[in-house]
């Protein structure tokens, strides 16, 4: 208490708090940077850090606004959080106690300070007008997006004609044609529909089978191009300016990432653009909601609906991430007493655990393996056998019943599972596993309890790319894999070479120039997701947090189960729903007249 006090009594005066402090923060911060870039005592550089960083810090320790600190704080807290473990090794290996010390002080107090700037700046921006928009140009606005990002992804499409197939790809084509029996390690529904697509071209051009690829690439182009059209038409319809319509419009147009994925035969691509139309339209319910609107739209109902089912079909995650959407849901429409919608959401998740459940055991699916939704429990006790920890007679017998233990070592890739998991499956004995879980769950928690840094190491290198922004790995798959399916190729003769050159440069410039590979990063689309929720709450709207669960929930399944530690493609669902979730903060519904 009297440490307290004498604060509050040095507080008061000018010199400690417009001097001391922002000096002594800078001092913090600088050193913590230089540690953080390995800098050298004597480098310049170091100075800059204390010259710059003083002004942030003499405006925001003045603040005094308790919410405004609370959301910095926590924000501030998670991305500090986010740069140790994407950095664990260094910070457990390189540093000293004191320095750990000061970098985690330092990353703190920086991101606290630039957030506070940050929310204090834009607490009262608006992105929307009153003015009244006029209905008849929603079409308008809709189908013009539609085709102008169609014509931005044109270019790939040729270079990359028929399409982008890769071995996920080659194998759910083959289930699709009936080559390869059904199975659910990829999606049954992504599957039906490249069926549903690749039979409508086969039959329009009389079976040629790179048309038939083809017909699936346009096809799903120009859905995805809708499910983009449709968040612009609703900021249209919400009363947005001009600039941001055209800001959202270049941010789908323009990324490589998005024309390429357009014309690439993957779940993940239509998982993306169904949690951005499920996400707008959660968005649209609420809004109406609050403007007085006392029914649902029909039309949006629907929507919501069958959006709610492909979320849960199209990704096994999503499943589990609609489950957490439909808690918060039920929390807050109860209180509007709107209990349709819960009922709408009810229904969909049943039907989609009717689907698959016994839909998809009368058509003979083959589940998938129990040891795909194990990967980061895999890889931590994986890691506590490369650090050879000591195992009990028992933990070794049972570890023996599902995987050669000797091999574990030699096979052990600390940022994906894949190795480990083959191990499982090449000893076959998957259901011993099942059968004996709550026996392998205590194992799981004996080892992590006698091993802690070894799981923590383990867990925070199968994540760090999905929360940690300094981090590039593959993003697009390039040309096809046309095993098995005869007649079937990329051409690239179809594309004029300058055309190729001049994509291979775009594609590949988010590795090369700086700034640009920002747009890239899964961490960075996650901070950005977490600064939107961070300005949401600040504006006193938390019930619009609930269009970010969906998203979110997504995220925190990869965070328990991803087998990869920066797979692009599963987390596209950032990428899709960001300018939406980044425009919610700037919109004031009073304006809105719809």
């Amino acid at each position: 208490m009297k440490i307290i006090e004498s604060y509050k009594r040095l507080k008061n005066k000018p010199f400690f708090t417009n001097y001391f402090l922002p000096v002594l923060c800078s001092l913090v911060t600088g050193t913590a940077f230089s540690l953080f870039l390995g800098l050298g005592t004597e480098n310049f550089f170091t100075l800059i850090f204390l010259v710059l960083l003083c002004p942030l810090y003499k405006n925001t320790l003045t603040i005094c606004d308790k919410k405004l600190i609370l959301v910095s704080s926590v924000c501030g807290f998670l991305l500090m959080v986010s740069c140790i473990m994407g950095k664990i090794r260094n910070f457990w290996g390189n540093y000293t106690v004191n320095q750990n010390i000061i970098l985690i002080i330092g990353f703190f107090l920086f991101f606290c300070s630039c957030l506070m700037w940050i929310y204090q700046k834009i607490r009262k921006t608006e992105w929307n007008t009153d003015k009244v928009r006029d209905k008849k140009k929603n079409k308008l606005i809709f189908w013009g997006s539609s085709v102008i990002m169609l014509l931005a992804w044109l270019p790939y499409f040729i270079y990359m004609f028929p399409g982008i197939m890769t071995s996920d790809s080659n194998w759910q084509l083959r289930q699709a044609i009936g080559i390869e029996p059904y199975s659910n390690h990829h999606p049954i529904a992504h599957t039906l529909v490249i069926k549903l697509f690749y039979s409508i071209g086969l039959f329009l051009f009389k079976g040629d089978v790179n048309l038939a690829l083809a017909t699936y690439s346009v096809c799903q182009a120009i859905l995805l191009s809708m499910a983009f059209a449709y968040l612009i038409m609703t900021l249209y319809e919400f009363g947005f300016r001009k600039s941001v319509l055209i800001a959202v419009l270049l941010s789908y147009a323009l990324p490589s990432y998005h024309a390429l994925y357009s014309v690439t035969m993957w779940k993940d691509i239509w998982f993306g653009g169904i949690i951005l139309v499920l996400s707008t339209t959660l968005w649209r319910i609420i809004v109406h909601s609050r403007t007085g609107a006392k029914k649902i739209r029909l039309s949006e109902f629907i929507m919501f609906f069958i959006f709610s089912v492909g979320m849960c079909l199209f990704r096994s995650n999503g499943l589990y991430a609609f489950v957490l959407l439909l808690l918060f849901m039920t929390v807050y429409f109860i209180r509007k007493k709107n209990f349709a919608i819960i009922l709408n959401a009810a229904v969909a998740l049943a039907v989609s655990l009717v689907v698959k459940g016994p839909v998809y055991n009368a058509m003979g699916v083959t589940p998938v393996e129990t040891i795909e939704s194990l990967s980061i429990p895999a890889q931590q006790i994986a890691s506590v056998i490369r650090d050879d920890a000591k195992l009990t007679e028992e933990q070794t017998a049972l570890l023996s019943e599902i995987v050669d233990i000797s091999a574990v070592p030699d096979r052990y890739t600390p940022n994906i599972s894949d190795s480990i998991k083959a191990l499982v499956i090449e000893k076959d004995n998957q259901e011993y596993l099942t059968e004996h879980k709550f026996e392998f769950l205590k194992l799981w928690i004996d080892l992590g309890i006698k091993n802690p840094v070894s799981y923590i190491f383990a867990y925070a290198e199968q994540t760090f790319g999905y929360y940690y922004p300094d981090v590039q790995y593959w993003v697009y798959g390039i040309g096809i894999v046309g095993y098995g399916i005869d007649g079937l190729s990329h051409q690239p003769e179809v594309c004029p070479e300058f055309l190729r050159n001049f994509i291979d440069k775009c594609k590949d410039a988010y590795g090369k120039y700086p700034y640009l590979g920002l747009f890239w990063s899964i961490g960075m689309a996650t901070w950005m997701i977490l600064f939107s929720a961070g300005a949401v709450f600040l504006k006193k709207r938390k019930s619009d947090l609930l269009i970010f669960v969906p998203v979110i929930g997504v995220l925190f399944t990869l965070m328990i189960a991803t087998p990869v530690f920066a797979e692009f493609r599963y987390a596209y669902s950032f990428f899709t729903t960001l300018p939406l979730l980044f425009t919610i903060p700037f919109c004031n519904e009073e304006k809105i007249r719809c």
